[in-house]
């Protein structure tokens, strides 16, 4: 039997449907003046941020008929975000008040952009330390247009993107626009065994990101823990995991909770059928 692992955030997020929909389009669109179009169309709320907090973060998505509260889950997607509803006022504030920002796109070698792609950044006295003596900062992950803007309050940090079926990128950068990376194609080996199958599509749901497993790369990765470190904001190994810039998250296979780590190690990536990721 297929089963499904479903990863939750021990933060909560409770949202209920309401009466008003909305259908926007939206490219490249700053996140400030999205919210300011989104608190002219609603009747039924009033949205409540500050402009230049938000204005670095971009949106680029493209939805119809949804209420206004699942609305703004979409439009602030993985951003380090917090929403608070109090009546019919609605609150969003970035968690991470700092001035400077790490913003880039990263697209594949045609130019395309690449959502879903990790984004990490550490720390690294010597510029020309590995990454294995770096110290993690902050992360984050590219948006439908590829872009991803992610707050930092170093000058310097090492850069990390990954993507499932590319080969990595790491570069030393200066805090602030750095512009687009490319990322390249690569044979995927997982303990010296070449891995082939289609790259996986990701796709945003309410409340979160969900991966089919059965029909990508990911069938043949090795075991659950294997696979749940190649996940979008998902870090670790060994039953050990955190998501970027939020925290331990919660396991479940089949809606039970994983309590002891070595059934990730016990559980095999081609018994998987799909993965969710949560945010509420």
């Amino acid at each position: 039997m297929k089963k499904h692992i479903f990863t939750a955030l021990l933060c909560a997020l409770s949202l209920c449907a309401q009466a008003q929909r909305i259908s926007r389009q939206y490219q490249n669109e700053s996140l400030s003046k999205v919210l300011e179009d989104l608190n002219a169309v609603t009747s039924d709320y009033t949205i409540y941020f500050i402009y230049d907090e938000l204005e670095d973060f971009t949106v680029t998505s493209s939805f119809s008929n949804l209420p206004i509260k699942e609305v703004i889950r979409e439009v602030i997607g993985f951003y380090p975000m917090k929403v608070t509803y109090d009546g019919n006022r609605i609150f969003i504030e970035c968690t991470q008040k700092e001035d400077a920002k790490v913003i880039g796109r990263v697209v594949d070698e045609s130019g395309n952009p690449i959502e879903f792609a990790n984004i990490s950044l550490h720390g690294a006295a010597d510029p020309n330390s590995s990454d294995r003596n770096s110290t993690y900062i902050n992360g984050g992950v590219s948006n439908e247009n590829g872009d991803f803007v992610i707050p930092c309050s170093e000058k310097r940090i090492m850069l990390k993107v990954t993507y499932v079926g590319y080969k990595t990128v790491t570069r030393h950068v200066s805090v602030g626009n750095i512009g687009t990376i490319t990322l390249l194609p690569e044979t995927y080996m997982v303990k010296g065994v070449e891995v082939k199958g289609e790259i996986p599509q990701y796709k945003a749901v309410q409340g979160g990101m969900t991966v089919d497993v059965q029909h990508s790369i990911l069938h043949d990765v090795g075991t659950a823990d294997d696979l749940l470190s190649m996940i979008p904001m998902i870090q670790g190994s060994n039953g050990k995991f955190e998501v970027l810039a939020k925290g331990e998250p919660e396991i479940y296979i089949n809606n039970k909770k994983v309590r002891d780590p070595s059934e990730l190690k016990q559980l095999k990536s081609v018994d998987i059928k799909s993965v969710r990721k949560a945010t509420d």
